[in-house]
């Protein structure tokens, strides 16, 4: 294990979303009622794109590796059975509700991108991107390495979600619960599709058919579910897909588009 890279690793996730959460709630508490505005939406936008394209300049300056968004069609022809699963998850609710986009005006449509856009990418390439390059470059290669690098990966994203609860029209505490306990789970099926094909697109992709609601004032504010279909749905079939997909005798299939330790 090199620790001073692993340490570099983990430090630096947390320091961009620290920068990012500090920026956002700064303004949020700054000015009243802005959280319940759309135009919101484009400034969140815009703090996490530049704080995206300095976790991207990082990633080469320190590991000498690019976060690759190229579409790698030809893994995608290989690997497309991959994706059944996530598909089914996180983007059959979206795409149920697109035939009422013409409900919405287009100022309300664009909102609501740049917000699912947003977090889609900032957080895929943060936690996906420079969280598995970085802790690849980090390990030898072993059987067990990109099962290690998905949990690491996924609890850094998942327990960052606390910090949902000092925002000014934060979630209940239940909810947060809620929401962490999803997104390690899809944290673990992103970084699948990130390993599977060397593309952070395509966990972008997901995460971005995921966190598409069409914006209202409140849609911030995450409800309490139920615990059990939460559980089945959304934590029990990603989690078998995940295990399954990195299991040990998938580790040189998994580990293919990623760094060895120098």
């Amino acid at each position: 294990m090199n620790w001073k890279k692993f340490g570099t690793t983990v430090g630096s996730m947390w320091l961009a979303y620290l920068v990012y959460k500090i920026s956002t709630l700064a303004l949020l508490y700054s000015f009243d009622g802005l959280q319940s505005k759309p135009y919101y939406e484009f400034i969140y936008l815009t703090i996490v794109i530049a704080i995206t394209l300095v976790i991207l300049n990082f990633t080469k300056k320190i590991f000498k590796q690019k976060i690759s968004f190229n579409s790698n069609v030809t893994s995608l022809k290989k690997q497309w059975p991959t994706f059944i699963v996530p598909f089914f998850l996180y983007g059959t609710d979206t795409f149920a509700i697109l035939p009422t986009i013409t409900e919405y005006s287009f100022y309300i449509i664009m909102a609501t991108i740049a917000s699912a856009l947003g977090a889609a990418i900032f957080e895929e390439v943060r936690d996906r991107g420079f969280g598995s390059i970085g802790i690849s470059a980090s390990i030898e290669n072993s059987k067990w390495k990109p099962m290690f690098i998905a949990l690491a990966t996924s609890f850094i994203f998942a327990t960052t979600h606390y910090f949902n609860l000092l925002m000014p029209n934060a979630p209940t505490l239940m909810a947060t619960h809620q929401q962490v306990v999803f997104a390690f789970f899809l944290g673990m099926t992103s970084i699948v599709l990130y390993m599977r094909t060397g593309s952070i697109i395509y966990s972008i992709l997901i995460h971005f058919l995921n966190n598409f609601s069409f914006w209202t004032p409140t849609s911030d504010l995450s409800q309490d579910e139920g615990w059990a279909s939460m559980l089945i749905v959304y934590a029990l079939i990603p989690g078998l897909y995940s295990l399954w997909c990195l299991r040990p005798r998938k580790a040189e299939m998994n580990l293919k588009y990623l760094p060895s330790k120098k």
